[in-house]
């Protein structure tokens, strides 16, 4: 399950806190801490692969919250902070690495200045996290949950727009929340677009050499594999790109 075990277990411990400290009569606190283990609760089941809504938290295009998701949701947004700084803390991995000239992989820029060199387009794989740096070389975000994958179309989205920024001469930075999972999955996409990898594979394995500690799970390399799979055919058919295959098959299957 990952991040839904994770965050629904948290929930748990949050509520059982909640029913003691009720039973002392601290209204104060234990409020709180209902408020807590109810939220976690709604995110644990809107992160399960089977349901997988992560416009749920509301981080809009431009990558910031509205005030009501603020509100509704502080108490998993300031922890996910939390996790991010501590384990930024301890970690001796680099923020980001550079895998090909202009072509950057990483974790979340909480500052300006933790940005890649260049003023890079910044792709933005967290839904969790708001968007601190301001490029002029333009932002986009694709939503998605931590341990979860974007989807093939998402993929491809993100392939075309850094295809398009590289090929203006500006560098690009893809980024999740630690430089793991999520934008190892995108970039190894733009890998292959690029030339630079034979296939998403041998782009993982590229990746790995710079990022030793990626960790794509079976969620990432099965829309890497469809975004692959699609991408060839429509290569043979000619007429047709990528996106449009995805998501007309997508529309069959609903």
């Amino acid at each position: 399950m990952g991040l839904s075990f994770f965050i629904g277990l948290k929930a748990t411990v949050l509520f059982i806190a909640f029913i003691l400290i009720r039973e002392f009569g601290w209204a104060i606190i234990h409020i709180p801490l209902l408020h807590a283990s109810l939220v976690a609760y709604l995110v644990a089941i809107a992160s399960l692969p089977s349901v997988n809504l992560p416009l749920l938290l509301g981080k809009g295009s431009d990558g910031s919250f509205p005030l009501w998701s603020l509100l509704i949701f502080s108490p998993f947004l300031v922890f996910v902070r939390m996790v991010v700084f501590v384990r930024r803390m301890r970690s001796r991995e680099p923020l980001y690495s550079e895998l090909s000239e202009g072509l950057f992989v990483g974790g979340w820029p909480s500052s300006l200045n933790k940005m890649p060199p260049g003023d890079p387009a910044v792709i933005d794989c967290t839904c969790e996290l708001p968007r601190r740096s301001i490029s002029g070389s333009g932002y986009l975000c694709i939503a998605t949950w931590d341990t979860r994958s974007p989807q093939a179309s998402q993929i491809e989205s993100a392939v075309r727009w850094a295809c398009r920024k590289r090929s203006q001469k500006k560098p690009v930075y893809v980024h999740c929340a630690f430089g793991h999972g999520r934008s190892v999955c995108v970039m190894c996409a733009i890998l292959v677009a690029l030339g630079i990898a034979e296939d998403w594979k041998h782009a993982e394995k590229i990746i790995k050499e710079k990022r030793p500690f990626i960790r794509m799970n079976a969620l990432h390399r099965k829309n890497l594999e469809e975004w692959s799979k699609h991408r060839l055919s429509s290569k043979r058919s000619g007429d047709l790109d990528v996106s449009s295959v995805i998501l007309s098959e997508t529309n069959k299957e609903k």
